[in-house]
């Protein structure tokens, strides 16, 4: 079986990286790491690029030693290439570079040298939510987050797309519905919901400024115990900046935001934002065609159970507003 985690690394930054490999094998997450990974007889520029395809996360490990390094910065623009999320682990006080800085626009870096303990801990939890897999039990994926922190953003319906892809997943069954209506949902579902929501709803764990615990004030926005820095989950952030700046471009709530546009695309499924009503752009119903402002299925779909047709599966929407759904979350 492949390694889940592929560790981009600088060699001076052996001791740092030593006590990481420490956390991930507590953690039980395996990894795959240069040099002593590479088979006898084999070559750094043969085996890298298929370690890192193989791999589930990219794990880099940033440092001002890193960021000077040929090689870790062909392993980053690899793993770019080959669409694997990137969780960087800053070591050292040093300022990023342009070029590193551009790699990892919208991505949120886990700093190492304010509080080492919290932050190990932070990046496992991290690391088990992206390498998690669909068929893990809800126990086992649960334990990527702290038992103190509150709930995640409501889902809708089963996420019809496991793999936290950006398309519409159209070959997705719709849940089979009781006698009373309610939607039911297989064990597997609920496993995928739970993957889903922990991956694109991402959650505060340290304080950001400090290193200090977080207590939860209300739904998404945590306050440090110790600075009293506010910090707000994925889906307060993008919310929030909706309802000051109105709708606007999928693309400039991940910049303005941070949070990745794959996050914000998963939102708008699961019925968590909404198209305004006087906007010439809408969504498309994966089951009849007609235009919808959020979700996947019209109304009608949903109450028939379609399954959704074969598509290209490409999104057809650019602005997306909060409007009155988010009020009744």
């Amino acid at each position: 079986m492949a390694a889940s985690v592929f560790i981009s690394y600088s060699s001076q930054n052996s001791k740092e990286v030593a006590q990481v490999l420490a956390a991930l094998h507590r953690a039980g997450i395996s990894y795959w790491k240069a040099p002593e990974m590479i088979p006898a007889g084999s070559n750094y520029a043969r085996e890298i690029p298929q370690a890192i395809s193989a791999c589930k996360v990219f794990l880099l490990v940033l440092s001002e030693q890193s960021q000077q390094s040929i090689w870790v910065e062909k392993e980053l623009d690899c793993a770019i290439n080959c669409r694997k999320p990137i969780v960087p682990l800053k070591i050292g006080a040093g300022k990023m570079s342009e070029l590193f800085r551009f790699y990892l626009n919208n991505v949120q870096v886990i700093d190492y040298t304010v509080n080492r303990e919290k932050a190990l801990l932070h990046l496992t939890q991290r690391l088990a939510i992206l390498t998690a897999e669909s068929g893990e039990s809800d126990k086992e994926v649960m334990k990527a987050r702290p038992k103190e922190r509150g709930k995640t953003v409501t889902m809708a319906e089963a996420d019809p797309n496991p793999d936290g892809a950006t398309d519409s997943a159209h070959n997705s069954d719709i849940s089979p519905m009781d006698k009373n209506g309610a939607v039911q949902l297989t064990q597997q579902q609920k496993q995928r919901m739970r993957i889903n929501a922990l991956r694109h709803n991402e959650v505060p764990v340290v304080c950001e400024k400090c290193g200090g615990e977080l207590a939860q004030i209300s739904r998404g926005s945590f306050r440090c115990k110790k600075c009293g820095n506010m910090m707000y989950d994925s889906y307060q952030k993008v919310r929030d900046y909706l309802e000051k700046n109105g709708p606007k471009p999928i693309s400039e709530i991940a910049k303005m935001t941070g949070v990745p546009r794959a996050s914000v695309e998963y939102f708008l499924r699961e019925e968590l934002l909404e198209i305004p009503r006087r906007s010439p752009v809408v969504l498309t119903c994966a089951g009849c065609g007609c235009a919808i402002r959020t979700g996947m299925l019209c109304v009608t779909c949903k109450e028939k159970r379609v399954k959704p047709a074969s598509g290209d599966g490409k999104s057809r929407y650019r602005f997306i507003g909060t409007e009155n759904r988010s009020d009744n979350l």
